[in-house]
């Protein structure tokens, strides 16, 4: 089932024909085991920040991955659709995938010391982008790479060209990251957990950056976080999985201002609060099913309050609830939740 990259039917219904990247029904996981992430469906439009949240392990770094068929050897794939502006992505070979990776489609790392060369400068690596995807010459190129440096906030650009990564800090290393992402104008950013290593300061800066150049650029942004503060500031829409499902999903304002699932109250319930100093964090009792448990329920039904005897059994489908609020849950919405 999970050798390579198989295809499903399409499934038109619902596109948004705005979208950037469509995705329906994209399952990832390993042979002859229950999937890691199943049935995901996303929609990332030009201009709009979605924030893919939940708890580690839920799958979140699988799906940026996958998005870039860039995951790890054993670990393949299904889609119902997988498009970029249009492309079949699950038709292309690794020649074409290359072509549209750093290009078209750019990923920021959760840790840059990993994601950048040792052995080269990060000036080289920000040219070797222009030169592969956009054809410049070095001169060219240099000078294209200089003016992102100063784009993305660098001090003293024209030294830190010549700077191999170790001799910057964590924070330079970031804006270095999202410079080479960034400098080919790609449609769609991802961005995985690209603060977490960062003082509050330095995080605060590159997601303002983040935010200025998506309009600027009018790119489709992936945001993953479990930083419910963050997605509050910067989100246009807010996908929240658990266990590899996405079990709510819908635009900030109405996932903020009535949150239907109990996974999301969860979540809402332990944010650190202003009011709540001296007194303890809420928890999610109970413990993230495995990746290799087999569950025909709901996922979370395990550690829900309000779980009845149908969420053991069967596994809700995801709904709309209200327009553009779509949930994962028999019981939605649930009359005696509080927001």
């Amino acid at each position: 089932m999970w050798g390579a990259l198989k295809h499903m039917p399409d499934e038109r219904k619902g596109i948004n024909v705005a979208s950037v990247l469509a995705v329906r029904g994209l399952t990832i996981g390993m042979p002859d085991s229950p999937p890691i992430v199943d049935k995901v469906d996303l929609d990332l439009r030009p201009g709009c920040i979605t924030c893919l949240v939940g708890e580690s392990g839920s799958g979140k770094s699988l799906t940026a991955l996958s998005l870039m068929r860039l995951l790890p050897p054993g670990i393949g794939l299904q889609a119902d659709m997988l498009e970029l502006d249009g492309e079949d992505l699950r038709e292309l070979d690794d020649a074409r995938m290359n072509v549209i990776r750093g290009d078209r489609m750019a990923m920021v790392f959760q840790e840059p010391m990993t994601a950048l060369n040792p052995v080269m400068t990060v000036g080289e690596q920000i040219t070797e982008a222009l030169r592969v995807h956009k054809g410049m010459d070095q001169a060219s190129a240099d000078i294209a790479a200089l003016d992102m440096f100063r784009q993305v906030q660098i001090p003293a650009a024209e030294t830190r060209l010549n700077a191999y990564p170790h001799q910057l800090s964590g924070g330079m290393r970031q804006r270095v990251m999202i410079a080479i992402a960034l400098v080919c104008r790609p449609s769609v950013l991802i961005a995985d957990e690209p603060t977490t290593a960062l003082d509050v300061t330095i995080q605060s800066q590159i997601l303002r950056l983040i935010d200025a150049l998506r309009v600027e650029l009018g790119m489709a942004v992936l945001l993953i976080t479990h930083n419910l503060s963050l997605v509050a500031e910067i989100a246009d829409e807010v996908v929240v999985m658990y266990a590899g499902r996405i079990v709510e999903r819908a635009p900030r304002d109405a996932l903020f201002g009535d949150p239907m699932h109990p996974y999301t109250l969860a979540l809402f319930a332990a944010m650190p609060r202003a009011d709540g100093r001296g007194h303890p964090l809420a928890t999610i009792g109970g413990q993230v099913p495995s990746h290799g448990e087999r569950l025909s329920g709901c996922r979370f039904a395990a550690r829900c309050p309000f779980a009845e005897a149908r969420c053991m059994e069967t596994y809700p489908t995801l709904r709309e609830i209200r327009q553009g609020h779509w949930i994962s849950c028999w019981r939605a919405p649930l009359e005696d939740h509080v927001s």
